[in-house]
């Protein structure tokens, strides 16, 4: 049935998670030598005349909750989702971050201490946090809540974007600094309104009443169309790489800055990115619930999934009064997440660097620290080898691995901030990885 469907669903993107990589982006910082470090900081430039940089990947992600392996099994030759054992692993309140990039295309140009650069990329932010009550009541039902009120909010942030970047550098004796202005224009946008994603559902001991109260606005763009529980299209894409809306009236701007110090043997980079919003104008649904509503003798679980099928009409008429939001077409806004890099390179010889890393995040006000340290070594003059070991919040296993080769004006790089869930991604909950690469030439004279 339709609402089945829908549980299943809703159950299989919040266990997606586990298949797909990424951490927050670490290794790329002690990468000095490649162009893709200018994304972390944009007063690290090459030196090259001419750079040019097209197609790369990058996927980051971190999670809460169970691994992949944790509750997924085989039966009759089939995986199969546990649903209790993934609910039994989740914590009181838990989230999903994961950003998504594909560069399509870079160029930057050097005379002597000035650098411009020009830039696409099309990028997804993803945020999703949740109470462990909410799969709860959806899949085990509210029976086991009877007598309490049991938390339904949740925030989301599903945002699609293309970027035009524009950056200048200038070198003043040891000291560079740089910015790139980026014009954002938006594919997609579902997002909670901060202050206004509360909802509540508390059964009676006695009589068993319902009353579901919330205080929940959901701003869309592009996204989706609901009209009834029964009758709604979602039509997001996330992860859909696309060059629809290259140029929409959902746009904004956003600001990178950075500053590089170079005194000898040591090496200081501080940037601070993404200081900026997009406004979405154009195709947009706010969807607003902020009533409470009463109704006897439901099963939450029941409903959603059609266990009852004697009962089911009855709940689907129920469900449709108790989900209908009113809906309205104003204009509203989205903060890009707010990203601070600090790191620092000490040369040991012309062979061997060494290197630490203070990394901050602040996305729906929801703060993320990470720190890291790193080697790189130059074995040959064709290749460069580094690694890294990093710590977020409570992962304490994070050891990347980066990889350049230099093969005449070609260069080509990978870079993992977790190498261990590479062979083992079903067993992890974070990861980061990027590829890429660039056409060098005319290396200056000035630069060693």
């Amino acid at each position: 049935m339709m609402l089945k469907n829908l549980s299943t669903t809703t159950a299989l993107l919040l266990l997606s998670a586990s298949s797909l990589m990424a951490q927050h982006e670490l290794g790329l910082n002690f990468m000095r030598d490649v162009w893709q470090s200018n994304k972390t900081n944009p007063a690290i430039v090459q030196p090259y005349a001419i750079t040019l940089s097209v197609l790369g990947l990058r996927d980051n992600l971190s999670f809460d909750g169970p691994t992949y392996h944790q509750i997924v099994t085989r039966e009759n030759g089939k995986n199969v989702i546990d649903i209790d054992r993934f609910i039994n692993y989740l914590h009181p309140e838990n989230l999903i971050r994961n950003d998504l990039e594909l560069s399509t295309v870079d160029l930057a140009f050097r005379i002597k201490g000035l650098a411009l650069s020009f830039g696409h990329a099309v990028k997804y932010n993803a945020f999703f946090k949740y109470p462990k009550s909410l799969p709860q009541i959806v899949w085990q039902g509210n029976a086991q809540f009877i007598g309490q009120t049991v938390d339904l909010g949740n925030e989301l942030q599903l945002t699609g974007y293309h970027e035009l970047g524009i950056g200048a550098a200038y070198k003043f004796s040891h000291l560079t600094l740089g910015m790139k202005a980026k014009f954002l224009s938006g594919i997609a946008d579902a997002s909670t309104v901060s202050g206004h994603h509360s909802a509540s559902l508390f059964t009676d001991s006695d009589v068993y009443q319902i009353t579901l109260a919330a205080d929940y606005i959901l701003n869309t763009a592009n996204s989706l169309d609901y009209n009834s529980f029964t009758d709604f299209n979602a039509n997001f894409n996330y992860g859909n790489f696309t060059f629809s809306r290259f140029f929409s009236a959902n746009s904004g701007l956003a600001w990178d800055l950075g500053a590089r110090l170079e005194l000898g043997k040591l090496d200081v980079a501080v940037s601070v990115l993404d200081l900026g919003q997009i406004k979405w104008d154009d195709n947009v649904n706010n969807y607003r619930s902020t009533q409470s509503y009463q109704y006897d003798g439901l099963d939450f679980s029941q409903a959603l999934t059609g266990g009852e099928s004697a009962n089911f009409d009855q709940a689907l008429d129920t469900l449709k009064q108790l989900f209908q939001p009113e809906k309205t077409h104003v204009s509203y806004s989205t903060t890009l997440p707010h990203k601070v890099y600090l790191n620092a390179l000490y040369s040991l010889n012309d062979m061997l660097s060494l290197g630490g890393l203070l990394f901050y995040e602040n996305f729906r006000g929801k703060a993320t620290t990470a720190v890291a340290a790193g080697a790189n070594v130059k074995l040959v003059k064709a290749l460069t080898i580094g690694t890294t070991y990093g710590v977020k919040k409570d992962s304490y296993d994070n050891i990347g691995l980066n990889l350049t080769l230099h093969l005449g004006p070609v260069q080509i790089f990978g870079v993992t901030d977790n190498i261990i869930s590479v062979f083992k991604a079903g067993d992890s909950k974070s990861f980061g990885a990027r590829i890429g690469g660039s056409l060098n030439f005319g290396k200056l004279s000035d630069d060693k």
